[in-house]
């Protein structure tokens, strides 16, 4: 019973995870556009930042439904009841970034509860996908899987260190109204946001053709 939840989770979480992800790229590029007005920016990057916490509670729940499942098929990264409580804290975790106030204690120790939850993840998984293909322990498929959230986490941490300058632009945009500085810098900081966001893409596809391909890899 427990596995058939997690492959409606796991398939529903990548399908939001890339889908809602998506809208929040297109939402970010139009208000980039100088020729449209300050309050229609800004209410597309509102509209983002709503969207964008879909794909956030979509990582814990794809991880953690992904344990079980790798688990269901004999290949266990970490003890299973291990791997939920993990992605049940690391769930609560992204809830409080997403709905405390910035300024909140609560807040910036879920980021760091973040950023050591993503390094757990680029190490533990990283490493182990390595030792135990290299032993013959998992297929291609698997391993393909475990490398591609690899590449999401660091593309995620990339996003929140990268962003931060974007969102004070923003906010500059707001109480000051619209300037060619205001502009140039906002374009500017906001390309190693988009190259980072296409790495996030790249990897959810990885994982998902490498689980479409797992009886031939």
């Amino acid at each position: 019973m427990l596995e058939q939840w997690a492959v409606i989770v796991h398939v529903l979480g990548w399908v939001f995870w890339l889908g809602t992800d998506i809208g929040v790229f297109i939402a970010c590029r139009y208000a980039e556009r100088s020729n449209l007005s300050v309050e229609t920016r800004l209410t597309l990057v509102e509209v983002g930042m709503i969207l964008d916490r879909l794909p956030r509670l979509a990582v814990p729940l794809v991880w953690g439904s992904g344990v079980v499942l790798s688990t269901h098929w004999g290949y266990e990264l970490i003890p299973l009841s291990y791997g939920l409580i993990l992605s049940l804290v690391w769930l609560a975790v992204t809830w409080i970034i997403i709905f405390r106030q910035p300024a909140s204690r609560s807040h910036t120790l879920a980021l760091w509860a973040q950023t050591i939850i993503y390094g757990g993840v680029i190490i533990g998984m990283g490493l182990g996908a390595t030792l135990l293909l290299a032993g013959g322990e998992i297929p291609l498929w698997l391993a393909l899987k475990w490398y591609a959230y690899v590449i999401i986490a660091i593309a995620a941490l990339a996003v929140e260190k990268y962003f931060a300058p974007v969102a004070a632009g923003f906010q500059e945009l707001a109480g000051q109204g619209a300037s060619d500085e205001i502009n140039t810098r906002l374009k500017r900081d906001l390309r190693p946001v988009y190259i980072a966001v296409l790495c996030i893409y790249g990897g959810t596809l990885v994982a998902g053709i490498s689980g479409l391909l797992k009886p031939t890899l």
